[in-house]
């Protein structure tokens, strides 16, 4: 269970990058876009607001558990 918990553990901590890198490029791309209007920007900004530090949680619970944090010690 252990193996798993730090198998999982890489996967999260790797989508929390990706996700922490891929949601400030794509805002940034969608703002730039000639198309973008006053509600993109309150959108987006409202996104980033609420989910960049979810996704700077979830690459730490990645991290805790890649260390063995959560392991049994029975």
């Amino acid at each position: 269970m252990n193996a798993l918990k730090k198998t999982l553990g890489l996967l999260w901590m790797l989508a929390g990058i990706a996700l922490t890198l891929g949601l400030p490029y794509e805002t940034i791309r969608r703002l730039t876009s000639a198309t973008a209007t006053a509600e993109d920007y309150v959108f987006w900004l409202v996104i980033v607001v609420i989910f960049l530090p979810i996704t700077i949680g979830l690459a730490l619970f990645g991290r805790y558990a890649w260390q063995g944090e959560y392991d049994k010690n029975d």
